[in-house]
């Protein structure tokens, strides 16, 4: 028997949104045109607070049913005192792109109706929130207990846990759980709270189709969604369209926006009434949901739905955080066994003896069951792994198939068929190239891991056929559906395949010295021979043989330079390419957030302005607020100075100097030849950088009272001087240490703009920097 949400939902599936699409990824969910019924909405005119449209049962408002109102002044509808409030939530030039508590409507013979306010659509949206269940008493306290709470958790996975635990016990939600989304676009539940009585979904997977791609999109413009009953009718907007633009009202941003009736028949088929749903964004970008179910239907009051909106926010923060720990201890380690990796490699003859057969080795480096060595068309192996042909068949197919330094799969069956007779000890391949003629390896390998995956519903079939042959309606099954997956191994992790690019940096390096040593041998060689060819014709013949060797290993090391130098040229590149992305994630990304926590800390003041305990605490909140924003600032200033894109090398350079007098007891002369000249970025960055390191050394080690930097400019060559009063060093270029000076890090860059350094330095005497660039 069809129960009543089915056949309601059904018949507005048609109807739903103003695209007049059924199928769920077009749904034009934002443009929903209607409400849900158990609150009333307003849109006004801007300029004369004229109503545009209404929507649900206004009648115990204001004694006028909804399809009256448009056309009305909503001065005849508010106080004006009510109408003040508004406007002064608005502001002369402030737009509220997210929904703010304007005032509370108290009747003595109705419950009290939360009134929240935003715009869209060019309108100022005001909706009517009725109260069904007791407020919090102090919002920003229940925020900070449960921040408090979920803090304590270790690791990721207890931070998960800890969250649903809190907002169930905050929210009396019969279940909650963090959905994760997945890198194929399937969702996961990875962490569950829930009554006794209640089915658990935990581990359960969902199909990409379940949120589809605008339900995501909304997801991360809107915080937060509630369905307190879902089995209700929506109450529709009137008129459908603006009168004056012609336009739907958006409501992407709405606390009683209407659901697409195939969400709702999707829970009713989950037997779920009420639902809540919050975002976990990471990095800018969707990571999970907090999914709340109920079996009968939740009111949460907009108090206690603005809490949890505060403190899904928060959360994602601390997540990202936690998140950011355990990478840098990943990250940590595997330096560590990296050092030791290039130590031994230094010190051993055999390269691949130096990388397998001592502790730590290159399974101690990245997590495999076998790792393979082909150096020089010879195997060596590790572990469990492919044997030798099979091994110079893959080597083979990777030279055909790669022309990058690293190659990674969790699949190679599926995309090399010869491995599908080792996917037990192959199924997943991280190959690292050290040449290119001839192609040597480092193999890492992983075996095949033959995986059940339990499925809430077959996900071959996440949408059914409607009683007309044509409507789409969501699966009626949830029951746990189990899908064997073949020939795939664990996969590799981003920390993973960015130890192999380090890795392969000084793998290139110690190769390039062996090949120097070689090449010293063969010419040694070589003049030995000469002085036999004088004597005996076999000594002409083997002098031809070295020399023909040696032109060989000539060859192998101009490719193996030019590598080299194209992996230096990209990691410069990467590093600061990487400074430009986390200097804007520090002043776009998390300087919007500590704006919207400001925000949210002066919505949480308004709501009670005659707590003067809870002002000055909100006040204090506000004040730290700002202060992280300016450390903020600051910060994304040093990593990547934005002056230098936008303003050039002469601004950059000038903004340099003044944050090291303010920090640093030295005197600084600067002189500049460029005029309104700008250079290319890659020499506007180099000059900056050997800069930026020059400036460094001088503080921490030359005890300079006066720094004066000269930067000049002619037809062919920039030059940049440095010139210090300081203690000065002897020989600086056969004696320099360079991770004392880093004189190592600014001839490498230099050399890759073709340019050159030259240091000119004596005890007591200073030093001075001379750095020259092509132009």
């Amino acid at each position: 028997m069809r129960s009543g949400i089915d056949n309601i939902a059904e018949m507005e599936v048609e109807n739903f949104g103003s695209s007049g699409q059924t199928g769920c990824d077009r749904e034009a969910i934002h443009l929903p045109g209607s409400i849900q019924p158990h609150g009333a909405l307003l849109a006004l005119a801007a300029e004369d607070l004229q109503v545009i449209h209404a929507a649900g049962d206004t009648t115990p408002l204001f004694g006028v049913p909804a399809a009256r109102l448009p056309g009305t002044s909503v001065a005849t509808l508010l106080s004006a005192e009510q109408i003040g409030k508004i406007r002064a939530l608005l502001g002369p030039d402030r737009k509220l792109d997210r929904p703010l508590h304007a005032f509370t409507l108290n009747s003595s013979n109705a419950a009290a109706v939360d009134v929240v306010v935003h715009q869209a659509s060019g309108l100022l949206v005001l909706e009517f929130d009725p109260r069904r269940e007791a407020a919090p008493d102090n919002s920003l306290a229940l925020v900070q207990s449960m921040i408090r709470h979920v803090q304590r958790a270790e690791g990721t996975h207890a931070f998960c846990q800890a969250v649903v635990d809190e907002v169930r016990a905050v929210t009396g939600f019969e279940r909650v759980m963090v959905y994760r989304f997945g890198a194929d676009g399937s969702g996961e539940v990875i962490a569950e709270s829930r009554d006794a009585n209640v089915e658990s979904f935990l581990g359960l997977r969902y199909p990409e189709s379940d949120i589809p791609k605008q339900a995501r999109a909304l997801y991360l413009s809107n915080w937060i969604r509630a369905i307190p009953d879902a089995r209700y009718a929506p109450a529709p907007i009137v008129p459908a369209v603006n009168p004056r633009t012609s336009q739907p009202l958006d409501l992407s941003q709405s606390v009683i926006r209407s659901v697409s009736p195939v969400h709702r028949l999707y829970l009713a088929h989950m037997g779920v009434v009420a639902s809540m749903s919050l975002s976990l964004i990471l990095h800018g970008k969707l990571w999970g949901l907090i999914a709340c179910h109920h079996g009968s239907p939740r009111y949460l009051p907009y108090r206690m739905r603005e809490a949890c909106e505060l403190f899904a926010e928060m959360a994602s923060s601390q997540f990202e955080s936690k998140i950011a720990t355990e990478q840098l201890e990943a990250r940590l380690r595997s330096t560590r066994i990296h050092e030791e990796l290039v130590t031994r490699m230094s010190q051993e003859s055999d390269l691949a003896e130096g990388l397998i057969r001592f502790h730590p080795n290159l399974l101690d480096f990245i997590p495999g069951t076998g790792v393979g060595l082909w150096i020089d068309g010879q195997f060596t192996g590790l572990g469990v792994t492919p044997d030798a042909a099979q091994t110079e068949a893959l080597i083979g197919w990777l030279s055909d198939t790669s022309n990058e330094g690293i190659f990674h799969t969790d699949c190679l069956p599926l995309i090399y068929d010869a491995a599908k007779a080792y996917a037990d000890r192959a199924s997943g391949l991280l190959a690292l190239s050290l040449s290119k003629s001839p192609r040597d390896y480092v193999l890492w390998f992983r075996p095949e891991v033959v995986r059940t995956v339990t499925w809430a519903g077959n996900p071959h079939k996440p949408v059914g056929v409607g009683p007309d042959g044509e409507l789409l309606t969501p699966r009626r099954s949830f029951a746990a559906w189990q899908e064997s997956v073949r020939l795939h191994a664990e996969p590799w992790l981003g920390s993973e395949i960015e130890a192999a690019h380090r890795l392969r940096l000084s793998l290139l390096e110690v190769v390039l010295r062996r090949i120097d040593g070689i090449a010293r041998e063969r010419k040694s060689a070589r003049l030995l021979q000469e002085q036999l060819m004088r004597q005996v014709e076999f000594g002409l013949r083997r002098s031809q043989d070295v020399a023909q060797t040696l032109q060989e290993e000539t060859r192998r090391r101009v490719s193996v330079e030019a590598d080299l130098s194209q992996v230096l040229r990209r990691t410069v590149e990467d590093q600061e390419a990487e400074r430009l992305r986390i200097a804007r994630e520090l002043h776009d990304t998390l300087g919007q957030s500590l704006t919207l926590l400001q925000l949210g800390f002066e919505t949480l003041g308004q709501a009670a302005p005659d707590n003067a305990e809870l002002q000055d605490r909100v006040a204090g909140m506000k004040t730290l607020t700002a202060d992280i924003g300016r450390q903020v600032n600051r910060l994304a200033w040093e990593i990547r100075p934005t002056a230098l894109d936008d303003l050039g090398i002469q601004t950059a350079i000038q903004h340099l100097l003044d944050a090291w007098s303010e920090k640093a007891q030295v005197q600084f002369d600067l002189h500049m030849t460029l005029g309104d000249r700008r250079l290319p970025a890659a020499i506007e960055t180099t000059l900056y950088r050997v800069l930026q390191e020059a400036l460094t050394n001088i503080v921490r080690h030359a005890a300079a009272t006066h720094v004066g930097v000269i930067l000049r400019l002619t037809d062919q060559q920039a030059t940049m001087v440095v010139e210090d009063d300081g203690r000065g060093f002897v020989n600086p270029d056969a004696d320099r240490p360079p991770e004392r000076l880093g004189l190592l890090g600014i001839r490498e860059r230099l050399t890759l703009v073709g340019g050159s350094l030259e240091i000119e330095s004596a005890p007591g005497k200073g030093t001075a920097l001379f750095a020259r660039i092509p132009l």
